[in-house]
C-alpha cells in the first residue's frame, strides 16, 4: 500500500461524502447476520458510524493513524461496544473471530500487489467464524476507464461546503497495464463569487482486478463464492455491471 492515507485523513470526508449508497446495504447485512463485525480500512467513519447507530459491535481498522484520530473525534464519548485498532490488513493480529467482515468501498484495491492481496485474504480467513461471512467491494475496469487521457483532469463533482464556498472536484489517471495500476490524481479546488481561491492535489493507486481473476484469487485463498451482485439493491453481476459486490464464507 503506497498511498499515504494520513494525508488523505482531513480531505477524505469532503471528497467521498457523497458515498453513501453501500450504507443500508452493510447495515442490512450485519441485521442478518448478527454477531460481531470487522471493518477493514474503516477510514474516518463513512460506514463505521452508520453501523454503530444500528446497534453493531464492531471493531474498525485502518492503516491510517490520521484516519483513526478523526474517527475518535467523531464517536467522541459515546458509550459503545465498539474497538479502534491500528492494524495492517496483510498481518491482522486480532483476538477475536467476527461474524461479518466488510471490506467497503474499493478498499481491497488499495492492495497493489497479488501477494499483498493473498497475505491479506489468508490473514483476514483465520478471523473469521465458521458460518461467517465476508463482503469485498470492488470496481470493476471497463473500456470508458483505459479511454481517458492522462492528460485532462475530468470534473467529477462540485458541492458547496459550510462556509458557501463551492469546492470542485477533478480527477486524472494514468494506467500501468503490467501490473494493473491505476495512479489517480485528484485536483480540489474552492472559489467564491466564480474566483477559484485554494487548489490541492491527492494522489492515490488502486490495483484493478477483472471479475474471472477475482473469483479465482478468492477461492485459491480458501474462501467460497456465496453471490456476486452487480450492485449494492442485489441485481446479478452482468457485463454492464461498473461494480462487484462479493459475499464470501470459509471453503
Amino acid at each position: 500500500m503506497s498511498t499515504d492515507y494520513d494525508s488523505w485523513a482531513e480531505l477524505y470526508d469532503e471528497v467521498y461524502s457523497f458515498v453513501d449508497y453501500d450504507i443500508a446495504f452493510y447495515v442490512q447485512k450485519h441485521r442478518e447476520l448478527g454477531g460481531k463485525v470487522l471493518e477493514i480500512g474503516c477510514g474516518t467513519g463513512r460506514v463505521t458510524i452508520p453501523m454503530l447507530a444500528a446497534g453493531a459491535d464492531i471493531t474498525a481498522i485502518d492503516y491510517s493513524q490520521k484516519m483513526l484520530e478523526r474517527l475518535e473525534s467523531k464517536v467522541g464519548n459515546i458509550d459503545t461496544p465498539m474497538e479502534i485498532i491500528l492494524q495492517d490488513v496483510r498481518s491482522l493480529s486480532l483476538k477475536k473471530k467476527y461474524n461479518l467482515i466488510i471490506f467497503p468501498y474499493r478498499g481491497f484495491q488499495s492492495l497493489l500487489s497479488i501477494e499483498d492481496q493473498i497475505n491479506a485474504l489468508t490473514s483476514i480467513r483465520k478471523h473469521l467464524e465458521v458460518n461467517g461471512s465476508l463482503i469485498i467491494d470492488l470496481f470493476v475496469p471497463t473500456r470508458d476507464l483505459f479511454d481517458q487521457n492522462s492528460d485532462i483532469f475530468y470534473h467529477l463533482r462540485d458541492f458547496e461546503n459550510d462556509s458557501g464556498r463551492i469546492k470542485s472536484l477533478h480527477h486524472r489517471s494514468r494506467f500501468d497495464h503490467h501490473n494493473q495500476l491505476i495512479h489517480t490524481q485528484l485536483s480540489i479546488s474552492e472559489s467564491k463569487d466564480e474566483q477559484i481561491t485554494s487548489k490541492r492535489y491527492a494522489d492515490f493507486t488502486l490495483r484493478y482486478l477483472y471479475p474471472d481473476e477475482a473469483r479465482y484469487l478468492f477461492e485459491f485463498c480458501g474462501f467460497k463464492i456465496q453471490e456476486i451482485s452487480g450492485d449494492y439493491d442485489g441485481a446479478p453481476y452482468n457485463r454492464d455491471s461498473d461494480e462487484t459486490i462479493w459475499s464470501l464464507s470459509l471453503n
